[in-house]
């Protein structure tokens, strides 16, 4: 197949690093959400997006975007090709495209639970991670703990993107991964259908039911919100308790600037976006705004030389109207504002009569009841480089209390401790 018949083809950019950047291109069906499963993906493997252009016809997308990888990620060239190739529609055709849009979500996964019994060494949690993610298999809870004699037991919830499991060759090779990932010849691995009672509906229902963002079902729309918010005479957005309990610490919200203008162009509202670049930022821009089903049919970002990112996005409501309703158009640029100031809301605390320190990593779940892809493997990879050891992890879905716009996040639990046993001691650490 020639590259421009692919639907991804992924190219050497010329006078760049041929190692560390490449071109992503993308031709393929349209699908409302697509675009925040591309970015996604992309973040999943440890990419930047430096430039990137995005447009469809309601029928047809195509999308470009130059990627860097970070320091100290390794390159996965070819695997990226082969999943952003799943997660793409491939019919061909007005009937074709008509039976893609009009179909069912997939059917749901079913969940597994993968136990892990090791003795601890530096970084085994980091690099298991890893593995897993390279088994293509997705973890959505997890419970770590060591035991007084170094003896580690691992929980992961899982799912298999494959949808191999439980046959017995797909169980034996992701058994033989982890043995090799733990390098203990008496390491015990098992994976066995999850216990209803570890997925109980008050805990975990949200995950149960993840998919990709473009087969999700729709979310309320920015109109529907606004409107419920008027008639209940509430002022409070489900943003809110990310600023209170992070910025005054971190600031950053002063440092991006959005704007909304309606005179460029009569079909669809100019949304602008200037802020500092950094990882997944595509990602949670394009998150938001499918959170509350705004539709982009255009984008355009370019990170400029002082490491500046700026985007420009044309978008419609849901029924292909701009966004003319002034508190409407604040509601929307504060929700990318926090996207993109903050991704994620980090606390540290000591605990157990400050014995050890809790870090505790709160991120959001896209449309398809997602958590935020590398949480847990970016943790860990700082914490290894600050020469911290975790004797305690737990990942879980947090459900808000009462009624609320507030949606389920993803909590990252951590407890850490220095190389000789004590908490982090100073504030410097511990920032």
């Amino acid at each position: 197949m020639e590259p421009e018949e692919e639907v991804v083809s992924i190219r050497v950019v010329y006078g760049a690093d041929n190692d560390m950047e490449r071109e992503v291109r993308i031709s393929c069906p349209d699908a409302t959400g697509l675009g925040c499963d591309v970015t996604r993906m992309l973040l999943d493997f440890g990419l930047r997006i430096v430039h990137g252009d995005m447009s469809t016809d309601g029928k047809w997308c195509f999308l470009i975007f130059r990627v860097a990888l970070c320091c100290s990620v390794p390159a996965h060239w070819l695997l990226l090709k082969s999943r952003l190739e799943k997660i793409c529609p491939r019919s061909q055709g007005a009937q074709a495209l008509w039976r893609w849009n009009s179909r069912g979500s997939e059917p749901l996964q079913h969940p597994f639970l993968l136990q892990v019994t090791s003795y601890n060494r530096e970084g085994v949690l980091h690099d298991l991670m890893h593995v897993l993610w390279e088994a293509d298999v997705a973890v959505f809870k997890a419970h770590i703990t060591t035991g007084p004699s170094d003896k580690v037991l691992d929980l992961f919830w899982i799912y298999d993107n494959k949808k191999e499991l439980p046959e017995n060759h797909r169980v034996l090779q992701i058994c033989d991964l982890v043995r090799d990932c733990v390098g203990q010849p008496d390491a015990e691995c098992s994976i066995n259908p999850a216990p209803p009672d570890s997925c109980a509906e008050d805990s975990t229902s949200t995950i149960l039911k993840r998919c990709a963002c473009k087969d999700a079902k729709p979310a309320a729309s920015l109109r529907k919100i606004m409107s419920h918010r008027k008639s209940s005479n509430s002022v409070q957005s489900d943003m809110s308790s990310w600023q209170g309990s992070q910025s005054e610490e971190y600031g950053g919200l002063e440092d991006v600037q959005v704007t909304i203008d309606n005179s460029t162009t009569s079909a669809y509202s100019l949304i602008n976006i200037v802020c500092r670049d950094r990882k997944g930022l595509v990602y949670d821009v394009m998150r938001t705004v499918k959170d509350i089903h705004i539709r982009v049919a255009y984008g355009k970002v370019h990170v400029r030389q002082d490491y500046m990112c700026e985007a420009d996005l044309f978008v419609q409501e849901v029924d292909g109207q701009q966004i003319t309703d002034q508190e409407a158009q604040e509601e929307l640029i504060e929700r990318v504002k926090q996207a993109a100031a903050l991704p994620v809301v980090i606390s540290i605390k000591d605990v157990y009569d400050e014995t050890c320190t809790e870090l505790l990593v709160l991120a959001n779940l896209d449309s398809g009841a997602r958590g935020r892809p590398r949480v847990t493997y970016d943790v860990t990879a700082a914490l290894n480089a600050m020469q911290l050891c975790v004797f305690m992890a737990d990942v879980y879905i947090e459900s808000p209390v009462g009624e609320t716009e507030q949606r389920p996040q993803e909590m990252h639990r951590f407890l850490v401790h220095c190389i000789d046993g004590c908490r982090l001691g100073s504030s410097q650490e511990k920032r």
